[in-house]
């Protein structure tokens, strides 16, 4: 039997006996941001949650690992995106706060072992909410264990698309994952390398804050054209595999820790 881990599919008595079980909850976040002329828009976010639940899955199913996945954020703060059709942003402001109750809505429930896992790089201000939950819930005298989870398989990724031309935004990997699973939302016609302007020099050497119509050519800062099916394949066991085997990982941590106990009352 499959084993259930989203939190929107179990109910009300379902997640407080999870919570007694100190499940790890995790809190996946996406964004809707363009993703040049060839990826849809929702990219980041249904990368990300397909390897959190898959990986989910497989960590409970080959494992026995206790874990929850909350229904994905699919918004965030994408402001290098302005300018270019099909984002929506949310200020770094008001995102902080959403993450925070989200987050403090779990504690609430009574789970004290939560993960966050970032679907988009621009998301520079998420670690810095979790370090003020952190402090928050040490002053209201609550026990909690809060971690940035980590996502991908960094050395598959580049032992299949080894060109670094390809890395980064709307790139190669992205595409190559699109392609695996949703190959009818590629638009190979408008797999376009950009233009890059400058991107090491203002960017990476000089520090630059830049909008990525200012960079870009077409919205990518990565070149598509290595990406195939087959490798998008092998990027998704890989990432898969791995995200269950650090959720197993960060399980028997806890627990040669002692930190697996119930949860408080």
């Amino acid at each position: 039997m499959a084993a259930r881990v989203l939190w929107a599919e179990h109910t009300s008595e379902e997640i407080a006996q999870a919570a007694k079980e100190n499940a790890l909850v995790i809190v996946p976040l996406g964004c809707t941001e363009q993703h040049a002329f060839h990826l849809p828009v929702d990219t980041d976010t249904f990368q990300v949650e397909t390897m959190v639940v898959e990986g989910a899955k497989l960590a409970a199913e080959r494992h026995g690992v206790k874990v929850l996945v909350l229904p994905i954020m699919p918004y965030g703060p994408a402001s290098e995106h302005y300018g270019l059709p099909g984002t929506i942003s949310f200020p770094n402001e008001v995102y902080l706060q959403v993450i925070k109750h989200i987050v403090w809505s779990v504690i609430d429930n009574g789970f004290r072992r939560i993960g966050v896992q970032r679907g988009c790089g621009g998301h520079w201000i998420v670690p810095g909410v979790l370090w003020d939950v952190k402090a928050d819930a040490e002053r209201a005298g609550k026990e909690l264990i809060i971690r940035m989870l980590v996502g991908g398989d960094r050395t598959t990724t580049q032992r299949l698309l080894p060109s670094p031309s390809g890395h980064g935004h709307a790139g190669d990997m992205e595409t190559a994952l699109c392609l695996a699973r949703r190959e009818h939302l590629v638009r190979k016609d408008r797999m376009i390398p950009p233009e890059l302007n400058k991107l090491q020099e203002r960017y990476r050497e000089g520090g630059e804050v830049f909008l990525f119509h200012e960079i870009s050519s077409t919205g990518a800062l990565g070149d598509a054209c290595d990406a195939t099916v087959e490798v998008g394949q092998k990027l998704w066991e890989a990432r898969i595999e791995a995200f269950a085997k650090h959720l197993k990982f960060l399980e028997d941590q806890d627990r040669e820790l002692g930190r697996f106990g119930g949860c408080q009352t």
